[in-house]
């Protein structure tokens, strides 16, 4: 399962940011905000991956995944895990347009 976004292909040409529920400005800096860890295991998270998954795949707990993705949503100011998901794989859509 993959989720897919639409964006403005003119907002993310012209580099103008765009409120994310309202207090999140993007395009953001991801790597000033999460650790390497986080955003890793929130990109597994945009890919439609589990906890479960997550923490097979990096050799870790799930409560350890668990915890990565609390801080992040606390990092990202997002009101949940939805919403920090839809944050990074926004962003994450306005950098890979704004590279071709």
């Amino acid at each position: 399962m993959n989720a897919h976004f639409a964006l403005d292909t003119h907002e993310a040409q012209t580099g103008l940011s765009k409120s994310l529920s309202g207090s999140v400005q993007l395009p953001l800096n991801l790597s000033d905000k999460l650790t390497q860890r986080q955003l890793e295991i929130l990109l597994l998270l945009c890919e439609g991956k589990v906890n479960k998954q997550i923490a097979y795949d990096l050799g870790v707990s799930t409560a350890t995944v668990k915890v990565h993705i609390r801080n992040a949503i606390t990092r990202l100011g997002a009101k949940n895990r939805m919403n920090a998901v839809a944050i990074v794989a926004a962003n994450s859509a306005i950098f890979r347009n704004a590279a071709f």
